[in-house]
């Protein structure tokens, strides 16, 4: 039964530890998504002024045309600036996704394995108690019993240790 408990132990440990990395991943993805958030809005408001000093430019005096066409220049620059950036932060923001997707399933198989390996301890610990039951009640190896032998009990319980070890044998191929 050591076994079990040093594996359940490893399982946990896994599992805290891909835990705590996903709530730092998900500090992450706020952080991000704040900064492709502003990213977005930055891009959105340049892309209105540029709009809009087009609309200037075609409707404009030639008195101003340069300084508008140096306006739209700038505006021109800082929209492709930002659409950079907004594209660089939504593809971390992606990767960050991708990262919190594989501890996701990776935690789900954890827990998974745990909950298999429960229960096959489980069914170790009855096949155990089985065992000591069915030897408690044929005798001790010297021959002597403690109670008059039953020879229907103790081919009902031979029948109840075989079907405990087949459903393990089968939980364990399930597992595989």
């Amino acid at each position: 039964m050591d076994n079990y408990a040093k594996f359940l132990e490893r399982l946990d440990a896994a599992i805290a530890s891909l835990t705590k990395r996903r709530a730092v991943l998900m500090t992450a993805h706020d952080v991000v998504s704040s900064a492709l958030k502003h990213n977005n809005s930055g891009l959105a408001q340049w892309a209105e002024r540029k709009a809009r000093l087009e609309e200037s430019l075609r409707n404009g005096s030639m008195a101003n045309g340069p300084r508008l066409k140096d306006l739209y220049d700038v505006s021109h620059k800082m929209e492709s600036v930002f659409g950079g950036r907004a594209q660089r932060v939504a593809e971390r923001l992606d990767t960050i996704r991708a990262r919190m997707g594989d501890i996701d399933r990776s935690l789900q198989d954890l827990r998974m394995s745990k909950q298999k390996l429960t229960s096959s301890r489980k069914l170790a610990e009855e096949r155990e108690n089985l065992s000591r039951v069915v030897l408690g009640l044929a005798g001790t190896p010297d021959g002597s019993a403690t109670a008059t032998p039953d020879g229907g009990l103790r081919e009902d319980l031979r029948a109840a240790s075989e079907a405990v070890v087949l459903a393990e044998a089968l939980l364990e191929l399930k597992g595989d």
